[in-house]
């Protein structure tokens, strides 16, 4: 099982959220993640095995979680395929 947060930043900058991505996608637990600076909105998808505290601790960056769901590796994989 996954876990799929939904957040919102207070204020980004395109270099921070390049180097959250970054270190977030770098995690093996995560399975996606995705900041936009622009709309100040992201989502990070990670094994149900780690705590969404941790997640949000790496981010480190004023989020406001807007939606948390557990999901299967289906559904992952049907959202990707469109």
């Amino acid at each position: 099982m996954l876990k799929r947060i939904d957040f919102e930043f207070d204020d980004i900058k395109l270099e921070e959220a390049r180097k959250i991505q970054y270190k977030l996608g770098s995690d093996i637990s995560v399975y996606r993640v995705f900041i936009d600076s622009y709309t100040k909105k992201g989502f990070i998808i990670f094994d149900k095995e780690k705590s969404s505290e941790d997640i949000i601790k790496e981010i480190n960056h004023g989020v406001r979680i807007k939606k948390e769901e557990e999901i299967t590796v289906e559904d992952l994989i049907k959202q990707s395929s469109g």
